[in-house]
Formats: C-alpha cells, sequence, structure tokens
C-alpha cells in the first residue's frame, strides 16, 4: 500500500485564528481512497497549523496499518516542517530539546509528537517517509484544497471533507506534483538567530546583558555610562579596546 499525503496551514494574525488541512490518499492496487482532514484553533501560529496538519495525516495513517508493506509520499509547501523533521531534530533531541543557543525549542510539543510517530511509522515499514516541497499557490491540486480547507477552518467557516473513492475525487492523487528543492536560508534566521549581547562599561566595570530590555534598565539615567551591542568575542575585544580597556 502506498500513502499520499498534502498537507498545509493557515493562519490570520500569526498568532491569531487558525486552521489547516489534509489529503491522505491510501493506494491499494487500482484501488484509491482519500481522506480529507482538518481542524482549527482560536488562538495559534501557521508553523503550528504546518506542524499540525502533517501530524494528523500520519497518525490518521498508523490507524490504517496492518502489515508492514507500505510507504509514504508527503507533499508540503512548508519548509519549516521538511527542515524540521528532516534536520534539526536531530540536534535538537541531542541538546535536550534546545535550540543551537540554547533556548527551548519552539513548538516543542508538535515537534515531539511528530518526531514519535514518524520513528513509529518508519519502524514499521522499515523504511523512511518521503519528504518533498512543493511551492504553494502554483496551481498544485493538492496544495490549493488543502489551503482552502485551512483557510476557511481558521476563519470558522462550514468544510465539507472528503471521504471515498479516489475515482470521484477533485483530481488525480496518484499523479505526481512539480517539486522543487527546498529554498535556501528561508528560515535561518528563525531557527539560528544571530547570536548578541550588550556590553556595559558604568562606574569603571564591564557588564553584559543579553537582551536591550537588560541592558537600557541599567544604563537609563546613569551618567556617563557607555554601551555597545556586540555579536562576537572578537568585535567585543575591540569596543573594550577602544573603551581604553
Amino acid at each position: 500500500m502506498k500513502f499520499i499525503v498534502y498537507t498545509d496551514g493557515a493562519c490570520s494574525g500569526n498568532p491569531g485564528p487558525g486552521g489547516w488541512g489534509a489529503i491522505v490518499g491510501s493506494i491499494l492496487g487500482k484501488k484509491v481512497e482519500i481522506k480529507e482532514l482538518g481542524d482549527s484553533e482560536i488562538a495559534t501560529t501557521n508553523n503550528r497549523m504546518e506542524l499540525g496538519s502533517v501530524l494528523a495525516a500520519l497518525q490518521y495513517i498508523d490507524q490504517q496499518i496492518n502489515n508492514p508493506d507500505f510507504s509514504i509520499q508527503i507533499y508540503t509547501d512548508s519548509v519549516y516542517v521538511i527542515k524540521g523533521i528532516t534536520q534539526w531534530v536531530f540536534g535538537w533531541k541531542k541538546r535536550g530539546w534546545k535550540n543551537a543557543e540554547g533556548a527551548a525549542v519552539v513548538n516543542q510539543d508538535i515537534w515531539e509528537a511528530l518526531d514519535s510517530v514518524v520513528y513509529k511509522l518508519q519502524k514499521k515499514m522499515n523504511n523512511k517517509i518521503k519528504w518533498d516541497y512543493v511551492r504553494g499557490h502554483q496551481g498544485t491540486p493538492g496544495n490549493e484544497r488543502c489551503d482552502k480547507i485551512a483557510v476557511a477552518l481558521s476563519k470558522n467557516d462550514y468544510v465539507n471533507l472528503y471521504h471515498g473513492s479516489g475515482e470521484n475525487y477533485l483530481f488525480d492523487i496518484t499523479e505526481a506534483p512539480p517539486t522543487e528543492p527546498l529554498p535556501e536560508n528561508k528560515f535561518t534566521k528563525a531557527e539560528k538567530p544571530k547570536t548578541q549581547w550588550y556590553v556595559v562599561l558604568k562606574n569603571g566595570v564591564i557588564t553584559r546583558f543579553k537582551t536591550w530590555s537588560e541592558c537600557e534598565a541599567s544604563v537609563k539615567g546613569a551618567p556617563g555610562v557607555k554601551f555597545k551591542k556586540v555579536t562576537s568575542e572578537a568585535e567585543e575585544a575591540e569596543v573594550l579596546k577602544g573603551w581604553g580597556r
């Protein structure tokens, strides 16, 4: 059996009301069955909805499996989802669900659930799930339908979620869509923010602060104080040298 999955998420305001949609096509010989999934949240983010759609689709597939002879192909327009589950998650787990800067991983609850079901399914079928990137809003039928479901649910509009034969569905899910390599650096800043801190010279004492709010509270109203944002040890050394330190 082969499973073909399309997923998408939507959010108005980010954070704000959101929805997600997924299409799961199961193919066994010439028999094709379609199951549409969708749900919404009152206050959420686009990334949580993207993750939620994939998680729900894989959990649904897990419930349908009764033998190890199956494969899973996922099409999504979320670089965040693909890079997260195929690259970033391994480092996060090694660091105890911390990112490279030592902060808690955003959306950890969904990432943990997704990582768990992916591991479970891949172990069952003794193979890896195939993840492919499809560019959103380019007329790909599966992506467009998931987007329509997600947007409608985010607005609390009614959506008729299809469940039935592939012969009567909106498009032929067995026909592979055009895919693209993952766009480079789309989430570099989101996942790996540039390291920076604030150096303060006050009353002859050097102090370092991680955030501007801490730095501002220290220097505000203080006479003769010096402060500077730096992004490396070398840059800090130059600043201190300029201050005669």
